[in-house]
Parts: C-alpha cells; sequence; structure tokens
C-alpha cells in the first residue's frame, strides 16, 4: 500500500467517513432510546433518522468496497 499513496489516501478518507457517520448516529442515540413508549409516530423525525442511518449505511459499504478492491489488487501482485 506505501507504493500506493492514492489507495491510502482512499482508506483513510472512508475509514474517516464511517468513523464521522458513527459519532452522528451516537448524537442521535440517547434521543431516540429516550422516547416514551407512547410516543406516536408521527412526532418522530423519521427524516433525520433516515439521513443518519442512510449516511452510515452508505460510508460503511464504500469503505467495505475499497478494502475488497485493495484485497483483489493485493492478492493480484503476490
Amino acid at each position: 500500500m506505501t507504493e500506493h499513496p492514492n489507495a491510502l489516501l482512499a482508506l483513510k478518507n472512508a475509514w474517516s467517513g464511517v468513523v464521522a457517520a458513527t459519532e452522528r448516529m451516537r448524537e442521535l442515540e440517547s434521543a431516540v432510546l429516550a422516547l416514551p413508549p407512547d410516543t406516536p409516530v408521527e412526532q418522530l423525525d423519521l427524516n433525520e433518522f433516515h439521513g443518519a442511518v442512510a449516511a452510515h449505511a452508505t460510508a460503511v459499504m464504500a469503505l467495505r468496497g475499497l478494502i475488497e478492491e485493495l484485497q483483489r489488487r493485493s492478492q493480484a501482485t503476490a
């Protein structure tokens, strides 16, 4: 990987994206867990929850795809 600075930079950036998305999920965690059981679904900010989950899922899948590609490249050169 040291021969491929762009690959290393991509890995670092993708990793940071997952961490940032995870932090957003953690920010929402206390609010979600504190919801009273009788809270009407209509009162929830489902768009905010959806956005946080979608960003996390996208970041994780991008990182996974990058790692898989780097594994393929590594195996091809081995």
